[in-house]
């Protein structure tokens, strides 16, 4: 990713505080139960909130025990590289156990973000992919991808919200 003075750049503590409200969103956005209802649900309520977002985003959710795609949708200003994008933010997330900003989240935290963005498109450290928890354990994974500045992940937390009728946390950071 290319440095850019009209971006606010993560730092190290904005990185920690990012990551520990991202580890109390997965604590707060998990389903008693989810199936191939659950997945349409899921997204039929993302796809409403695009207009909000002024475009639209491809979005898929994967089931995890066998990677059939449980529920898939592109908008008509999308094209099949947000759908690579999407599932490289999956094997991101798959990758670091938690949605797909982590890496680079512990990356910065760190100070060191070598090889965090070697492996894009095939892995995409961004905002855009969130577990689908039933307890603790990972049986889905919804992407998404076709903004910027981590809205990607703000529409899916605001679908699972919508969706689980719950609130969670949200970061003030620059995370991607």
């Amino acid at each position: 990713m290319a440095d850019d003075d009209s971006t606010p750049q993560l730092t190290a503590e904005s990185a920690r505080a990012a990551a520990d409200v991202l580890l109390e969103q997965e604590k707060a956005l998990r389903y008693p139960s989810f199936g191939a209802n659950e997945a349409l649900e899921l997204g039929r309520i993302l796809v409403s909130l695009t207009p909000d977002f002024g475009e639209g985003v491809s979005v898929n959710i994967t089931r995890e025990a066998d990677g059939v795609r449980m529920f898939q949708w592109v908008a008509d200003d999308k094209n099949a590289r947000n759908l690579l994008f999407a599932d490289g933010k999956r094997a991101a997330a798959r990758k670091a156990g938690h949605a797909s900003p982590w890496a680079q989240m512990q990356a910065t935290v760190t100070g060191d973000l070598t090889g965090v963005w070697d492996n894009v498109p095939a892995e995409v450290p961004a905002c855009g992919a969130f577990p689908i928890r039933v307890g603790d354990e990972w049986v889905a994974t919804i992407a998404v991808s076709g903004y910027m500045e981590g809205l990607d992940h703000e529409i899916i937390v605001r679908a699972l919200e919508q969706a689980l009728s719950v609130s969670a946390p949200r970061w003030d950071a620059p995370v991607a």
